[in-house]
């Protein structure tokens, strides 16, 4: 069953980084990305990209394929929190 409120991937990053001891500046330094694309994420401003996924899998750990599912996850639920703001109407086939 999926979580209601899953927490943005930046968060799970920021807890990585604490643990590990290193400052913004070092990982994004690391991770070869600004301080600020850095900051973004984890700040739940930016989502994780592919290419970020795939720097967090090599640098912190985890797969690219579960950084990605986490901001899925996010996005999917954030997108159902406003699910009846969304108006479509049924498309259905055109008689030939």
């Amino acid at each position: 069953m999926p979580m209601k409120s899953p927490a943005h991937p930046g968060r799970v990053i920021k807890n990585e980084l604490e643990e590990m001891g290193l400052s913004v500046a070092a990982a994004a330094e690391g991770l070869g990305i600004t301080r600020q694309q850095l900051y973004n994420v984890i700040n739940g401003k930016s989502a994780v990209t592919p290419e970020m996924a795939v720097r967090l899998e090599k640098g912190i750990g985890s797969t690219a394929d579960t950084w990605l599912r986490m901001q899925i996850a996010f996005d999917l639920a954030a997108i159902n929190a406003r699910r009846r703001s969304i108006k479509v109407k049924n498309l259905t086939p055109n008689a030939a």
